[in-house]
């Protein structure tokens, strides 16, 4: 895998708001080694879908599903009568989440932006796992939320800032999600857009030193 210069892509990062061909660029790019890359954020994944309690025949929402390593498990926990969509707007992405759920029949992926997403079943949970950039869009969080049912459960995980003390560790974080995000804009409180749909979100529990909510 060649990237360009790292300089552009850390500094390009400063925009304000998520830029979807960016992702798509990057993405196509970090698809094939994608779960190797992030093997430590394995336990954070298993920890979140834990929280968010599934119970039989309900449907989730798996937002900005990745490969959808998380989507068989979360299908075994709501059963055959229950639905699990994986959204993801990177079609190499995609298409490793579809081969993740080949033979389980009630779980799909959605190839779209999440802006442009159409549920066929409304949400009774939703999960936002490393999805920071659509954290930061707002026409892709109403998008989503649109479509879940009153009271539908959220649970979300990702990277964090500390305070401006711990500048070496956020100097860290921020070189190793270079590639991984296109806006550095809300990282130091990633899940605050979340509490206009949820404001009974809480934060249960901290991973990596801290950088990991």
């Amino acid at each position: 895998m060649k990237w360009p210069d790292l300089r552009p892509a850390l500094l390009t990062n400063l925009r304000r708001r998520p830029d979807r061909d960016v992702a798509l660029q990057r993405y196509a790019l970090l698809a094939k080694n994608y779960e190797n890359a992030t093997s430590k954020i394995r336990d954070v994944r298993r920890r979140a879908i834990d929280l968010l309690a599934l119970r039989s025949g309900e449907t989730v929402f798996d937002v900005a599903c990745g490969t959808g390593v998380m989507l068989p498990d979360m299908a075994r926990r709501v059963g055959p009568q229950g639905c699990v969509i994986g959204i993801e707007q990177s079609a190499p992405m995609a298409a490793l989440a579809r081969a993740a759920i080949r033979g389980i029949p009630q779980a799909q992926v959605h190839v779209c932006p999440i802006d442009r997403f159409v549920a066929p079943r409304p949400a009774d949970a939703l999960a936002f796992i490393y999805a920071h950039d659509v954290q930061q869009d707002p026409a892709a969080l109403a998008a989503v939320f649109a479509q879940a049912r009153p009271g539908a459960r959220v649970v979300a995980a990702g990277l964090c800032l500390l305070p401006w003390w711990r500048l070496p560790i956020n100097a860290w974080v921020l070189w190793g999600a270079r590639h991984y995000l296109t806006t550095w804009h809300g990282l130091r409180r990633p899940w605050q857009p979340l509490l206009d749909s949820c404001p009974d979100l809480q934060i249960v529990e901290r991973f990596h030193d801290g950088t990991t909510y």
